[in-house]
């Protein structure tokens, strides 16, 4: 009998030890690892959420900058990471498309990570340059549809969330474009004001500023709907029904991370990202913010890898 009840205070200890570890979490400092360099849009938002969560959780959030390989040496970093809660990934929507590009990318975006939430989406806007006889989206596509593979549109490198929203835009538009690959957006940018790109389509951030010159013009954003911060840029769903498109970040942990754990970050990241501090910075940044839970996080990534690899096997997109 009391070899019995020396067993059953064994278990007893292990399961209330297992549970005050738990509630103790966290325990230290976390780090959220970010793919890109500093002061970079995916920086400024990863430290933005990460300097809030800090303040609610009470211990420090380390941001580390992990840069190379469209974000995949920092995603691979997390992935052989402990999942213990403690590091943590930041990335924007390459996640979703790197390996429909390339097949040597060394992780599962699905398998090895558990979602967390997603921190909102970023429209672009349709940035033409003036010398192209196009003021709307409908007369883009008829000019490009009179001449078939003359109309040229550049993008931050082949495989970019720019060029595959474009790509996306023909294929619904049924229309041949000509595409230039740059890299980054900023010498696409510079070429589309000198009139070497026909049009270019950019995060709001980017664009908003050079819809002020007299040498461009934005004729539709890629959300679903019109956007507070260009209310006269018409969406080019209102022209293309159900085209979406753009841009998003979003947390996760490693694969196996405990339940509890992911829950919990998740609620923190949601209560963070939704305080006036953050939420007020990403609107007027032009983040449509959407903060949801891990399960609905993960449906939302699921159909992002699916529209983009059959986009990237349609238009024969290729890393060069």
């Amino acid at each position: 009998m009391d070899r019995k009840i020396a067993m059953l205070a064994g278990v007893l200890l292990a399961a209330f030890t297992a549970t005050a570890v738990a509630q103790q979490f966290p325990a230290k400092p976390l780090r959220v690892i970010l793919g890109f360099p500093a002061a970079g849009t995916s920086d400024k938002i990863g430290r933005l959420v990460s300097n809030k969560l800090s303040e609610q959780i009470g211990q420090p959030v380390v941001v580390e900058n992990k840069t190379g390989a469209n974000g995949i040496i920092a995603t691979d970093f997390v992935a052989k990471s402990a999942p213990d809660g403690y590091t943590l990934l930041m990335v924007p929507s390459g996640h979703a498309i790197n390996n429909s590009l390339s097949t040597t990318v060394p992780y599962d975006p699905v398998k090895d990570f558990e979602t967390l939430t997603l921190v909102g989406t970023v429209p672009m806007i349709a940035v033409v340059n003036n010398k192209v006889k196009a003021n709307t989206v409908a007369e883009l596509i008829a000019l490009a549809k009179a001449r078939p593979g003359t109309i040229t549109f550049g993008s931050g490198g082949p495989g970019s969330s720019n060029q595959l929203a474009v790509e996306l835009f023909a294929a619904m538009a049924g229309i041949k474009m000509t595409h230039v690959p740059y890299r980054g957006d900023t010498p696409a940018i510079a070429d589309l004001l000198g009139g070497q790109i026909d049009f270019v389509f950019l995060n709001i951030p980017a664009a908003l500023p050079l819809l002020t010159s007299d040498k461009v013009h934005g004729i539709g954003i890629t959300s679903p709907a019109r956007s507070p911060l260009a209310p006269n840029v018409p969406a080019i769903a209102e022209t293309v029904p159900g085209y979406e498109a753009g841009s998003w970040h979003g947390f996760f942990a490693p694969a196996k991370t405990p339940k509890n754990i992911v829950n919990q970050l998740s609620t923190e990241l949601r209560k963070a990202i939704n305080t006036p501090q953050v939420k007020d910075v990403l609107l007027a940044d032009g983040v449509n913010v959407v903060a949801n839970s891990p399960e609905e996080f993960a449906a939302f990534l699921l159909v992002e890898i699916d529209k983009w690899a059959k986009i990237i096997k349609t238009a024969n997109v290729k890393l060069q």
